[in-house]
């Protein structure tokens, strides 16, 4: 399993040689993760009050994966056309990882420098600064898959 890996895993899904086990595991996985973002924005909707920016948030975070998925797509048929989805999923367990890593230190450190910026930055609704971490790692996770799937066809 790779979890961390993205360039070993990129390498045995190039040559084809993951495990049934671990094509299996990978799939599962990526498509838990993968359900979990969809099912994670609609409902904060229901949970907490929204405003303008929640709203520009979400329609991002569509826009972005789905030009995302469509790029890897037509990349992936321009190679071998073959599994896209096993390959998209499978990626998808490493990217999450790092991007979840990734969000969470630039949240961690900007909110602590913002604090003494602007004390006005609510942590308890959406403000500018969270739209831009979104749009930022949502691009950067992208083009990883993206570059991903490139590689994975050459």
């Amino acid at each position: 399993m790779y979890i961390w890996n993205l360039k070993g895993l990129v390498q045995a899904l190039k040559e084809g040689s993951l495990s049934s086990k671990s094509q299996r595991l990978h799939k599962a996985i990526g498509i838990s993760l993968f359900a979990l973002a969809l099912l994670a924005y609609p409902l904060s909707f229901v949970i907490e009050p929204s405003n303008t920016l929640d709203i520009v948030d979400v329609f991002s975070f569509l826009v972005i994966n789905l030009v995302g998925i469509y790029m890897a797509y037509t990349l992936n048929q321009r190679g071998d056309g073959k599994k896209f989805w096993f390959r998209y999923f499978s990626l998808y367990v490493p990217l999450a990882i790092r991007f979840i890593v990734l969000v969470s230190v630039i949240m961690i450190v900007g909110y602590a420098v913002l604090s003494f910026i602007d004390p006005s930055i609510s942590l308890d609704e959406t403000n500018w600064f969270d739209v831009i971490i979104t749009v930022g790692t949502e691009i950067y996770f992208n083009i990883l898959m993206v570059k991903s799937i490139k590689i994975i066809n050459e």
